[in-house]
This record gives structure tokens, sequence and C-alpha cells, in this order.
């Protein structure tokens, strides 16, 4: 059984067709990679899945489960984490903060617990510090724990943002170009640590990114998008080599009796 199962997936904001008839099966375990050029409508599918847009039509299945229509809290709690294009971070808090926060959805105690000192949300509270300064540790921020996260370099924002996602326990971790703004050695590591995570964490990974050698070096598979559509899907190596792809993103055209 498929982890994620998508059929006939479409987006229309008014007039403009954003995404049209995308499909997807991941299954447990792979490390996917959308592309497309820009404004192909990869962050528009990612706001589905996750429930920041609904759909206009199609279905999405998730581990089993219907996930049209729910909100984006509900679908965070049954397993699908994730990282944004533009960093959403709370600049002023802490690295550690940040992190914090993402446990906060799986709280068993009320939220007057910690007004009235309830003994359960101080075991929890143990457990949340303890797990968020394990993430920090995991993704090479444990010596920033403590620095606002506005203060943080571009390179250790998206890093924390990983963590962020990891502690709400994903099963699936979309991550909206995770390399954008990186240096070629930022690149590397950040390459070395999805790997790592993506055992570690038993996980299953969709990614957007634009940095070509970084897809190509890191994915088992790829799907292509433009205006919204479908136009190849398959291995790295055949996807460099798809003829409507190279036009896609270098915005060939042929003309006329060509």
């Amino acid at each position: 059984m498929s982890l994620l199962k998508i059929k006939g997936l479409t987006m229309r904001f008014g007039g403009l067709l954003a995404v049209t008839d995308f499909n997807l099966n991941l299954e447990k375990g792979e490390l996917v990679g959308l592309i497309g050029p820009n404004g192909a409508g990869k962050t528009t599918a990612f706001n589905m899945i996750t429930g920041r847009l609904k759909p206009t039509e199609g279905s999405m299945i998730f581990n089993g489960l219907d996930i049209d229509g729910k909100k984006p809290s509900q679908i965070n709690r049954l397993g699908i984490g994730r990282t944004f294009q533009n960093i959403h971070l709370l600049t002023e808090m802490s690295a550690l903060e940040n992190v914090m926060m993402s446990f906060h959805g799986r709280l068993k105690s009320p939220f007057w617990a910690p007004i009235l000192g309830f003994p359960g949300y101080a075991r929890e509270e143990r457990t949340m510090l303890k797990e968020s300064h394990d993430l920090l540790e995991r993704v090479g921020l444990e010596d920033l724990a403590q620095t606002e996260a506005g203060n943080l370099a571009y390179g250790q924002q998206r890093r924390l943002e990983i963590a962020r996602a990891l502690g709400t326990h994903p099963k699936l971790l979309l991550l909206d170009e995770p390399a954008a703004g990186m240096n070629p050695r930022e690149t590397n590591a950040l390459m070395e640590l999805i790997l790592t995570i993506r055992r570690d964490f038993d996980l299953t990974v969709l990614l957007i990114e634009h940095d070509m050698k970084f897809v190509m070096g890191l994915c088992e598979r790829l799907v292509v998008l433009d205006n919204g559509a479908t136009i190849a899907r398959g291995l790295p190596v055949e996807i460099q080599q798809n003829k409507k792809v190279i036009t896609a993103y270098l915005g060939e055209r042929k003309s006329a009796g060509r």
C-alpha cells in the first residue's frame, strides 16, 4: 500500500488553473523530487497535500486515510511534516524554543496544565526539552540552542526548520526548496543530512528544489511540473535527457516548420 496516493489533484484560482490532474504515488521510504520552472505549481501541490489549500478536484489518501478537507494541524498530527520555501521561524525565540513549539500539537496535558502545575505536563515538558535538544544536535545546531532564530545564518535557519518539522514526528517529510540560498559546501552537507534523517527517522521524503545538481544527486526519482501539468516522471538520468523538461527549463520553443 502506498504511503501517499494522489489522484487527479487540481487547483483553480478563479480562471487560473494552477495545478491540473496531478497524480503521485509515494511508497514508504522513498526520496522523490518534485521539480519544474518557477510558477509550475510545485508549492501549490505541497499546500494542497498539507491542507493549506483545499483542492478543486481530486483525492489524497495518506497512510490509508482520506486527508482531503482536513485542517493543516490534523494532517500534521497524522504524520505529514513540512518546511517552507520562505522560512517560517519565530525569529525572536531561541532555536530551542522554535523546536519545542513543534511538540505542542502532540501534548496530552490540557492547556491550563502549566498554570496549575499539572504533574503530567511536567513530565511531558522534560521529554519535550530532551527531544528538542536531540533534534538540534542531529541538524548540527546544539551549540546554538539558546541563539535567537533571527540571528542564525541562513543555512542554519534552514536546518532549524527541518529540526522543527522532525519534532512533529512525521512519516512523510515535505521539504520546499531546502537548499535555497546555500553555498556548495552547505548544499553537500544538507544532502548528507537528508539521507541520514531519512534512514534514522524511517522517513519518506518529497522535496521541491531548483538546484539540479542537488536534486539529481539525491532523489531516487523525479516528477516534473510545467504550467501546472505533469510533463515527465522517471529516474534522474531519464529526466536529464527528456526533451520536454529541457524545453520547459530553457524556455525553448520550436518554431513552425522545424
